[in-house]
């Protein structure tokens, strides 16, 4: 049998050296999960939402017990003294996963990256109403900026489009996803002491345990259908890219940097998957993809850079 030891220690040494950039740690985030919508969206009539949120969690659980650290009996006992806590996280988890994969099918395009878009606004707000984060003047100016490219990209150039945005099955599901994923990033904070990694791995097994019966709904209502080869793949990318390097990742740019400026760097995420839409699916890249990535970039930029101010 193949020595895993080498493989681990790859991925601790990447990890310990941008361990403290979370910049770096935030874009590579941001790329997988951008990327993560026109893989769904290939994906969507290949496999079954609710099989692939259970067998992507039973891979990364698999994934991430493989790699888990020397410390993992004692953060074990720690994870066992917060029993309560675990499960509402991985609650949340699950729930968001699945009302992504779920109203992703139903609702349009534009309402998609509005409601991604809603993602680091909930996140300041929920930071400065739960820890009392001050948000500052020139951070919200970066907020702003930020979030009006991202309505550039999701109205295609014509912000008029917004007053014509009517709320679907879909949407109301995808904003339970946003709400859901906010709570579990400000709950982080209150996380027991213990590394990043070890915390995903519970994470990882709870999710996996609890969407088996959501999975069992699904089959009963006759909705389950196995994944095709594209589905294959789709499940295979979203486990270990999307759910765990993406989750480790973001777990620790919270850790150094706090909840309200790491959602700061989830408008990139539209971005990043539009682009992959353009490379992927031959979709064509229009003026106002060029100036939503100006206001993107640019409101994290003022944020990052002038943001203390």
């Amino acid at each position: 049998m193949n020595d895993p030891a080498p493989a681990k220690n790859a991925l601790y040494a990447f990890l310990n050296r941008c361990g403290d950039k979370a910049w770096v740690l935030l874009v590579l985030t941001m790329v997988m999960w951008g990327s993560n919508s026109p893989v769904i969206r290939v994906a969507s009539t290949e496999i079954s939402p609710m099989t692939i949120v259970c067998l992507r969690w039973a891979l990364v659980g698999f994934a991430v017990m493989a790699f888990r650290p020397a410390s993992f009996g004692q953060d074990w006992q720690r994870a066992k003294s917060r029993p309560g806590f675990i499960f509402c996280m991985v609650l949340l988890m699950t729930a968001s996963n699945a009302a992504i994969f779920i109203g992703g099918r139903y609702t349009t395009g534009i309402n998609l990256s509005i409601l991604q878009g809603a993602g680091p606004v909930a996140v300041m707000v929920g930071a400065w109403l739960w820890f009392g984060t001050r948000i500052g003047p020139v951070r919200m100016l970066g907020l702003i900026v930020s979030t009006i490219g991202v309505l550039l990209l999701a109205t295609q150039g014509n912000l008029l489009q917004l007053g014509n945005v009517n709320l679907n099955r879909g949407d109301l599901l995808m904003l339970a996803s946003v709400f859901f994923y906010t709570i579990y990033i400000l709950a982080l904070r209150y996380r027991p002491p213990m590394p990043n990694y070890s915390f995903f791995c519970f994470i990882a097994l709870g999710s996996f345990m609890i969407s088996l019966p959501m999975l069992a709904v699904e089959f009963s209502l006759g909705l389950t259908f196995w994944p095709s080869w594209k589905g294959w793949l789709a499940l295979i990318y979203v486990a270990f890219f999307t759910s765990m390097l993406g989750q480790i990742f973001f777990m620790r740019a919270v850790e150094l940097v706090g909840p309200g400026r790491a959602a700061q760097f989830q408008n990139l995420a539209p971005l990043v998957g539009s682009v992959m839409s353009v490379l992927t699916l031959g979709e064509e890249f229009a003026l106002f993809h060029t100036f939503a990535l100006i206001f993107v970039t640019g409101g994290i930029l003022i944020a990052e850079r002038f943001g203390a101010r």
